[in-house]
């Protein structure tokens, strides 16, 4: 159960014959809590606070993705050394004659994905996420 201060002094005046307080320590204990209920000038803002951990936040963020791309990555070519190792040279060669049938499109694919990639991080810039 919580008392406020205020009213503990008071009535540690009042108690004099369970302890007895002089007027010079009333006062501190008075200064004391008003001191206290103002709270710390020398703080930080809130919305420099909501900034900071806002950025801390992005980096952990950021680290948690590079982790999860490496780790696909990683699958993903072990998977198409599995693949290659698996089938044979006739299917090898089909595919990439596909491939060159439709490289301007497979071309376009790609440009289109690194570009969304440079447009997102253009955007993240200007919105201060670095």
């Amino acid at each position: 159960m919580d008392i406020p201060k205020k009213k503990i002094s008071k009535d540690q005046k009042e108690n004099t014959v369970n302890q007895q307080i002089s007027e010079v320590d009333s006062e501190i204990y008075d200064f004391l809590d008003s001191e206290l209920e103002k709270g710390n000038p020398n703080g930080f803002s809130s919305g420099f606070s909501k900034n900071i951990i806002r950025k801390i936040e992005t980096k952990q963020q950021r680290k948690l993705n590079i982790k999860m791309y490496t780790l696909i990555s990683i699958l993903v070519l072990i998977s198409i050394s599995l693949l290659i190792s698996v089938l044979n040279t006739e299917f090898i060669s089909m595919l990439c004659t596909v491939f060159l049938h439709y490289r301007f499109l497979s071309i376009f694919f790609l440009v289109a994905v690194v570009l969304i990639q440079f447009g997102e991080r253009l955007i993240n810039a200007r919105k201060g996420i670095n």
